[in-house]
This record gives C-alpha cells, structure tokens and sequence, in this order.
C-alpha cells in the first residue's frame, strides 16, 4: 500500500453564518411583495408602452 496521508482535521471553532429567511418577518413579506408587484407592474406597463410604440 502507498504511503497515504491523513486527511488534515477541520477547526471546531469556526463560527457559522447565521441565515434568517427574510419572509418569515412580517416585514420581510410586505418588502417581497412591493417589489414583486413593482416588477409585475413594469412590466405590464413596458408591454403596453412597446405595442402604443408600435402602433402608432
């Protein structure tokens, strides 16, 4: 058998980082659906600016 190595031990120490979901705060819904309406609503606006565009 070839000469094997150990496989070098992790640090326990290392601190970890912390996720927080953001759309479990009541906060963090309200934000999410004000920019998913603003986007919806761009771009319902942006179609519609496109076709008066190019039908007039």
């Amino acid at each position: 058998m070839p000469e094997s190595r150990k496989r070098p031990k992790k640090a326990r120490n290392e601190e970890k980082a912390v996720y927080k979901n953001p759309l479990k705060k009541k906060w963090g819904r309200i934000v999410i659906i004000i920019l998913v309406f603003g986007f919806l609503l761009g771009t319902v606006a942006g179609t519609f600016f496109l076709l008066f565009q190019m039908f007039r």
